[in-house]
């Protein structure tokens, strides 16, 4: 980590929900740093800066904006991205997949008019196999 930085193109403070009102308080571990590193190998793929929304969300924030009470961005395994081209999603998805199977995890993304979500923890809500949701409003 050089200047607060997790991979080359993504930072601590990126990490961090900004909005949130509570202190933050991420503790990094190597699930959570392996999945800043999977994210970072997606925009290496995409060859293109993507702007996270939220990732890691403390609790409170996360029930405050209606948030899976067991939702991976408690874990800081989730991330949004608002800067992704609807016509993109398919292949985001395919990329995503990919880097998803190259480390072993059981990935998914879900679908957005403002973006994409991306995880690498489905199997914490019990799938064996990535998840692909449809939830644009």
């Amino acid at each position: 980590m050089i200047d607060g930085r997790i991979t080359k193109n993504f930072s601590l403070w990126e990490m961090m929900n900004k909005e949130a009102d509570e202190s933050t308080k991420l503790v990094l571990t190597p699930e959570n740093t392996e999945f800043a590193q999977m994210m970072q190998e997606l925009r290496d793929w995409y060859g293109k800066p993507m702007e996270p929304s939220s990732w890691y969300r403390t609790s409170a924030f996360n029930k405050k904006v209606g948030g899976d009470s067991k939702s991976a961005h408690l874990d800081g395994r989730a991330c949004d991205i608002n800067n992704i081209p609807q016509n993109l999603y398919k292949d985001f998805t395919i990329a995503w997949q990919v880097i998803c199977s190259i480390h072993g995890k059981i990935g998914g993304v879900n679908y957005y008019d403002w973006g994409m979500h991306f995880t690498d923890y489905e199997d914490k809500f019990g799938n064996t196999k990535f998840v692909i949701r449809e939830k644009r409003k």
